[in-house]
């Protein structure tokens, strides 16, 4: 494998030319964004002006035709207003399809110096059915709708990367889901549904922790699963434990509540308790899978890539996520291609992924056959 800095010098021609075209879709980005927020208020403001001052409209109407001050029909200016910002969008989308085509020569070429055996395939994605079944990911299922409804989950993200280390094979793709508003009882409310969304667009440019590329998404980052011949009768799952260190001793409380019908599972690691918690569909069996070392291992797994990850073993696989606020197989476009981070953020997710196999020893028998041994 080829070290940063050798890919970095090769490939500065072409992050050049990236960088010329990321200057003009970030800007196109950026407006467009802000187009949209106005619009947004503009819903909420209007009617809540109109309520207000409803008595004194037919005046401040009758005053401004007096005076002529609309050279020409409000139904125009609106027109022109529109016309713009759909205009303004589709030269968003152009500039982003000219970007896109550059970066994903660089991800193929970063690719090709780091994993030559692996294939990427920018076309295809991760199955929402896979995301689905792995159960890190909540489904969605609007309120108030009866429990028979069938659960979804929507990948707007493309881009798979796939091979093998050692004998086992992993395949790691870019996911962003679909925030469903309709899960928040805010969008309910009249007048907070508004507001509820106009939270959600603004966020990230007051948030140091949100992007642009989150809005309206629930979930954006990795995604992988890893194949190997272990049977699991049940289904463990473990997910960052960000609300134990929220709320203290009253968390084991709350989360014994269960999560989607599997049980809290008490483990004696300590460490790995601080950062993680482990629901499973059976108690005995999560034990055998949660052994010692794996638990260290995800402890020093999770340090090593610095950012939330979570993982299930289910269907003789194990799923694997991990949280990218800029998004996975992408250069953060936030940033100076030339003079920043972001080709090294983008070398080192990649090189992050690939390790899962060997950090997590997934390579070695480190489980006998699960029915057997609760046999015994």
């Amino acid at each position: 494998m080829n070290s940063f800095s050798t890919i970095q010098k090769e490939l500065l021609p072409l992050l050049q030319q990236a960088e010329k075209r990321r200057r003009v879709y970030r800007f196109f980005k950026v407006m467009n964004s802000l187009l949209l927020q106005f619009i947004l208020l503009l819903g909420i403001s209007i009617p809540l002006f109109v309520y207000l001052f409803s008595s004194k409209l037919p005046k401040w109407f009758e005053a401004i035709q007096n005076k002529d001050l609309w050279h020409f029909s409000p139904q125009l200016y609106m027109l022109l207003f529109w016309g713009f910002f759909f205009f303004f969008m589709m030269l968003s989308r152009s500039q982003k399809a000219k970007y896109g085509t550059i970066e994903k020569q660089i991800i193929r070429a970063v690719i090709g110096k780091i994993a030559p055996t692996f294939k990427f395939d920018e076309h295809k994605q991760i199955n929402p059915k896979v995301i689905a079944e792995s159960e890190l990911i909540s489904t969605h299922q609007l309120r108030f709708k009866k429990a028979t409804k069938v659960n979804s989950v929507y990948n707007l993200s493309r881009g798979i990367l796939s091979g093998k280390v050692s004998n086992t094979s992993i395949t790691m793709g870019a996911v962003k889901t679909l925030n469903h508003s309709g899960n928040s009882y805010f969008m309910y409310v009249p007048g907070l549904n508004y507001l509820y969304i106009i939270y959600n667009y603004i966020r990230p440019w007051f948030s140091k922790k949100h992007t642009l590329e989150q809005v309206g998404s629930q979930f954006l980052g990795m995604f992988a699963i890893v194949e190997f011949n272990k049977n699991f009768n049940g289904t463990t799952i473990i997910l960052p434990d960000q609300f134990e260190k929220r709320i203290g001793y009253l968390a084991k409380t709350i989360q014994s509540l269960n999560i989607s019908g599997n049980q809290l599972v008490n483990l004696e690691d300590t460490e790995f308790e601080n950062e993680f918690v482990v629901y499973s569909s059976d108690q005995v069996e999560a034990r055998y899978v949660m052994s010692t070392s794996l638990m260290q291992r995800i402890t020093r797994l999770k340090k090593k890539i610095g950012k939330p990850i979570m993982l299930s073993f289910k269907n003789n696989k194990l799923y694997f996520a991990v949280y990218h606020p800029y998004g996975f197989l992408r250069l953060n476009e936030s940033k100076n291609l030339i003079t920043s981070n972001a080709l090294e953020l983008l070398y080192e997710d990649i090189v992050n992924a690939i390790g899962i196999v060997e950090d997590l020893n997934l390579n070695t028998k480190i489980w006998k056959n699960v029915s057997t041994t609760k046999s015994v």
